[in-house]
Formats: structure tokens, C-alpha cells, sequence
């Protein structure tokens, strides 16, 4: 998976998770993304650390995501 793909990904896992696709490029809108009732510092943090580089199994770091989103 390229970056650019895990881009796309993730916005979906937050669309899905939302119902709403409304922004620009499926984004979710602000109501609704800060509806969810998640632990987002440990999410942003993996999120960082895929966007720069640590980490380069895109794949994995969406499942580990989507299990943080539940």
C-alpha cells in the first residue's frame, strides 16, 4: 500500500465510523468526527507516525487504527 492509498484509507475508516462524507474528499465534517468517542491522542500519535516514515506497513497501522476506533 502507498502512502497516498493509506491517506484515502484512513479517511475512509473516519467516514465509515461517522456516516458522513460531506468535507472535501470524504472527509467527515467537524460535528461529526468530534462525535466519536475514541482515544484520539493515541490514534494521532500512530497516525504521525505512519505520515512520517516510522512505520511502513500501511496496512497494519489501518487495522490498528480501526481496532482503536471501536
Amino acid at each position: 500500500m502507498k502512502k497516498r492509498d493509506f491517506e484515502k484509507a484512513l479517511v475512509g475508516l473516519f467516514r465509515d465510523k461517522t456516516g458522513c462524507s460531506i468535507q472535501y474528499g470524504g472527509c467527515p465534517c467537524n460535528t461529526c468526527f468530534h462525535s466519536i468517542e475514541a482515544d484520539f491522542k493515541h490514534i494521532c500519535w500512530m497516525i504521525i507516525l505512519m505520515l512520517r516514515g516510522d512505520y511502513k506497513d500501511y496496512e497494519e497501522s489501518l487495522k490498528a487504527i480501526k481496532e482503536e476506533l471501536k
